[in-house]
């Protein structure tokens, strides 16, 4: 379901093209959604909010540094 023309869950492809590819590497887009996303089934989705507080910096800080902590461990540079 859409709210407002924005999908509520993005698929980490599609959380990483919002922020941009250039900017978000796949291996932080994948530790994003591992800390601050939501697995339905099989899949590992981003809540449309998460990518908006990440764009307007209100990520609190012990999210970040467990992003980039998970980012680490899935072999990226964080």
């Amino acid at each position: 379901m859409e709210r407002w023309g924005t999908p509520r869950l993005l698929t980490v492809q599609e959380a990483r093209m919002a922020v941009g590819p250039d900017r978000l590497s796949r291996h932080l887009a994948y530790a994003l959604a591992r800390v601050a996303g939501v697995r339905v089934g099989k899949r590992l989705l981003v809540p449309s909010r998460v990518v908006e507080d990440l764009l307007d910096g209100r990520l609190p800080p012990e999210v970040l540094e467990a992003v980039h902590r998970e980012a680490r461990k899935l072999g990226g540079k964080a």
